[in-house]
């Protein structure tokens, strides 16, 4: 491996072992989770490329509300436009790049904070105090770079490249799977940012391993399911599905909060899904919410999940919600506590000494199956091969 991060060299063998039929496989050593190397190679190949989900567009309804925020270190501002669209900005001011929005609010014009440009709602630059006798300064031909965005049933989609996938077809298994479910009306009833000492790629993993979920969750999530040995889905682009499955909801009793979801109500009282929308997406069905996580890079050892929870409109506006909310996260707390205490532990045996990665299970098919696809982005499906003969 080129230290650089400009080029990747050809796998080791104990990297490529992860490839081999899962009855035969090692998990990846641990340079994949904390070398900055890998790490940089992931922004150029996987972030700098993917479409990346990252909201609903009910955070922005009125004509000038606006979201700023980083991705991968990238500024970027959603600004809900005139005509009812969501646009994506690069947050960089054309002076000398400071950000010219923070947080989140409503504004008819963005004035960056350090100069003074101004700028619309549309990205056009609409003043530039003292640039009138700058030789060559055309301010009308001056505009943020506008960044791809889309949107799926409420949730929003921007890509950090000029040319990314067509959203379409990047979005069409996932909408084959779970556009029944009609999640354009639902609501936001819940988002939280909590930091994580580990590696991004591992939150994903824990999410699809239920290998861990009958022993690290038996008094919580697992404690209602007949089995974890479940038949995993696999797709293109590192997708995961699982079809269906009896975790139950968020509530000690296992039974559902609310009403079910209207797509929902002929689904089993502790009906569940599960998917992983590549690149760092975790999505989660119930029958009366839906549950996304996604997981961002901080740096090679350090992350932050988004925790996004939608329920059906109604629920959210219900004068009984705060309870609802209450008793959600009461349950959510235990089952994450005992997530995040397992991946910290994870990314510490990473660069232990005598740790040498063990074989994989047949349980973890799921697990591998977006491992594959994270080293064939970063290394190449004919390097992988070499590697591993």
């Amino acid at each position: 491996m080129d230290n650089s991060g400009n080029t990747f060299n050809r796998p080791s063998a104990s990297i490529a072992r992860a490839s081999l039929p899962i009855t035969q496989a090692n998990h990846p050593t641990g340079e994949m989770y904390y070398d900055p190397a890998v790490l940089e190679r992931e922004k150029q190949v996987i972030f700098g490329q993917d479409w990346l989900c990252i909201g609903r567009a009910e955070e922005i309804p009125n004509a000038g509300d606006y979201k700023a925020l980083r991705i991968v270190e990238q500024p970027v501002l959603l600004c809900r436009q005139a005509d009812g669209r969501i646009a994506a900005f690069s947050n960089t001011c054309l002076h000398r790049g400071v950000e010219i929005a923070n947080g989140s609010g409503n504004a008819k014009e963005f004035s960056c904070p350090y100069h003074g440009w101004l700028y619309g709602l549309d990205g056009q630059l609409i003043g530039a105090p003292y640039m009138r006798d700058a030789e060559g300064f055309d301010r009308k031909a001056c505009k943020l770079p506008e960044l791809p965005c889309e949107s799926f049933q409420g949730w929003v989609f921007v890509s950090l490249s000029k040319t990314p996938p067509q959203f379409e077809a990047f979005v069409a298994e996932f909408a084959e799977k779970f556009g029944y479910i009609d999640m354009e009306p639902m609501r936001l009833g819940i988002q939280r940012d909590i930091p994580l000492n580990c590696n991004w790629k591992l939150m994903v993993e824990n999410f699809i391993d239920f290998y861990h979920i009958g022993v690290l969750h038996k008094d919580t999530i697992g404690r209602y399911m007949k089995t974890t040995d479940v038949p995993y889905e696999t797709r293109t682009r590192g997708q995961v599905f699982i079809n269906e499955y009896d975790a139950g909801s968020h509530t000690k009793s296992g039974e559902v909060f609310v009403e079910p979801i209207p797509a929902l109500k002929g689904k089993p009282p502790r009906f569940s899904q599960a998917g992983v929308i590549t690149p760092n997406v975790n999505f989660f069905v119930r029958p009366d919410y839906v549950m996304l996580y996604s997981s961002w890079p901080v740096d090679a050892k350090t992350m932050v999940m988004k925790q996004f929870i939608v329920f059906p409109r109604h629920v959210v506006e219900s004068p009984t919600f705060p309870e609802v909310k209450r008793q959600f996260l009461e349950m959510s707390d235990k089952i994450l506590g005992e997530d995040f205490e397992m991946v910290e532990s994870l990314q510490n045996a990473t660069k232990a000494r005598h740790f040498v990665p063990g074989r994989m299970s047949r349980l973890e098919k799921g697990v591998q199956h977006f491992i594959l696809h994270n080293l064939d982005r970063i290394y190449g499906n004919p390097e992988m091969a070499a590697a591993a003969d």
